[in-house]
């Protein structure tokens, strides 16, 4: 996510983040982009990388822009889907944000945490939280957040 928050923030009016997958097997990481012609070819791309590559990784996850809909309309998200073996589904977070090019970047609210047992999301939450402060721009997450 924090990934996402920092391409995000240095885009241009009309771009959209590139989706990209993180996959992690044993300690080495890989970053891999899916570029196409749009937004939702690019994101088919790596949805298929997950069915390509999960039984050879440890953690797959992909990054990209959306929308969600909100109190008042559309909303951006940064939408993230990890996986990690032992899971059954992967699951999705979202961060709803506000691009540069609407007044400057920034993040709202917490994130959301969809498609997993209520059980897991503390354990979830926690990893992913971990992963956020362990990015190198991670110390900007507060910076870039506004509640």
């Amino acid at each position: 996510m924090t990934q996402a928050a920092s391409i995000a923030s240095v885009l241009k009016v009309g771009e959209l983040i590139c989706p990209f997958a993180v996959v992690t097997k044993d300690e080495k990481r890989q970053s891999i982009e899916f570029e196409a012609t749009t937004q939702d070819e690019a994101v088919s791309k790596g949805w298929d990388s997950f069915a390509a590559l999960k039984d050879q990784v440890d953690i797959w996850s992909l990054a990209r822009e959306g929308l969600q809909h909100g109190v008042d309309g559309k909303e951006d998200v940064l939408v993230v889907v990890a996986w990690t073996q032992g899971m059954t589904e992967p699951a999705v977070f979202t961060q709803r944000f506000v691009p540069k090019a609407n007044g400057g970047f920034t993040l709202l609210g917490p994130i959301g945490i969809q498609d997993q047992p209520s059980s897991e999301l503390d354990r979830i939450a926690a990893g992913f939280s971990e992963g956020i402060q362990d990015h190198p721009k991670g110390h900007l997450w507060d910076s870039w957040h506004r509640d």
